[in-house]
């Protein structure tokens, strides 16, 4: 009798104890990619970037104990306009990427974060995505599974010089 109760429980308890274990793993990767995305933007905002690979390096380290070298990263610089009917418009001036296709100068990316919603502001964006790999093949859910996470953040140069990623130019 015990051995088919334990048959019976057995599997919904392993089920469990899977769970308790990836399912805050990959929230604990989401938050690290938040972390990273943070980092990033902050660190290309102060306008003392010399390298971006340093950049990319600090968000990916960001990341560890996962393994982000396979993700993606863009860092844009974004100008803000004001259009005819009074709203805000953001536009790319400069923008960067590893492992991802770079933002095309002059594209519009819609409307500016609110702290940012004036003529002629500026600020940066740093995105990354990243694959989750699970430790166990139990829940499919999480076998395609592909993080992403998107931050701006103001411009903080000292100098008040603007801000311009390799390649690219200051906003007009």
């Amino acid at each position: 009798m015990s051995a088919v109760e334990f048959a019976l429980v057995a599997p919904v308890m392993i089920v469990i104890f899977i769970g308790t274990i990836e399912l805050p793993r990959a929230y604990a990767t989401k938050q690290r990619l938040v972390r990273a995305t943070r980092s990033m933007a902050d660190l290309i905002s102060r306008g003392s970037l010399t390298s971006v690979t340093d950049v990319y390096a600090a968000g990916r380290a960001v990341m560890y104990p996962s393994d982000a070298s396979g993700s993606g990263i863009i860092l844009t610089a974004a100008g803000v306009y004001q259009l005819a009917n009074k709203s805000y418009e953001a536009r790319v001036c400069s923008s960067a990427a590893d492992k991802a296709t770079k933002r095309v100068a002059n594209a519009i990316l819609g409307e500016p974060p609110p702290s940012e919603a004036r003529v002629n502001a500026r600020y940066m964006m740093a995105e990354m995505t990243y694959r989750y790999v699970p430790i166990f093949n139990l829940f499919p859910a999480l076998n395609d599974l592909t993080f992403s996470q998107v931050t701006t953040w103001p411009v903080r140069s000292v100098t008040g010089a603007p801000v311009v990623l390799p390649g690219g130019a200051a906003c007009p």
